[in-house]
């Protein structure tokens, strides 16, 4: 299970940008737009296979008949920092392991120590923590996103040549 327990602190589209694209003059909507705002960011990251923007995660590793040392690939690409291993058996919860990380092709593995038991890892994924470093070809993808949840639209927009065109750039390559 792969929770977000620290979402990033910027986003892909400033409000603004989506409010001057909706054509949207007032405010009593700005926290309904910044949801949709972190949807559409979510959506986009779904399709291109990786993290966009830096966000802390939680994955608890369970399996069954595994032997030590252990090998857990991580669900999320681009991953920046460990930041701890522990055991999830509940006479060790919570106590500290040593443990190696393996990156190949943009995956990374953490391998510990441990017996059969569930793990927990605590670790960063995500190649940009700065909004001008995100790309505007990404930017305007979000935008569409944003834009057909705000009008409720059945709209296919991954099905334009141009979007598929940029999500299949960005699911080959880094974007760093």
């Amino acid at each position: 299970m792969n929770i977000i327990i620290e979402p990033s602190k910027i986003q892909i589209l400033e409000l603004d940008a989506l409010k001057a694209h909706l054509r949207i003059d007032h405010e009593h909507e700005d926290d309904y737009l910044r949801h949709i705002i972190e949807i559409a960011t979510s959506i986009l990251e779904s399709y291109i296979e990786q993290p966009i923007l830096k966000k802390k995660y939680r994955y608890i590793a369970y399996r069954d008949n595994m032997s030590s040392p252990r090998m857990v690939e991580l669900p999320m690409r681009y991953v920046d920092h460990i930041i701890s291993v522990e055991s999830k058996f509940p006479i060790c919860d919570g106590r500290k392991m040593d443990f190696s990380i393996i990156v190949e092709s943009n995956k990374t593995f953490v391998v510990s120590n441990t017996s059969k038991y569930p793990i927990e890892i605590i670790y960063t994924a995500g190649v940009i923590d700065n909004y001008d470093e995100i790309p505007r070809d990404l930017q305007y993808v979000s935008l569409q996103i944003a834009r057909s949840i705000y009008i409720c639209s059945d709209e296919d927009i991954f099905g334009s040549a141009y979007i598929k065109s940029i999500i299949d750039k960005y699911r080959n390559i880094s974007i760093d």
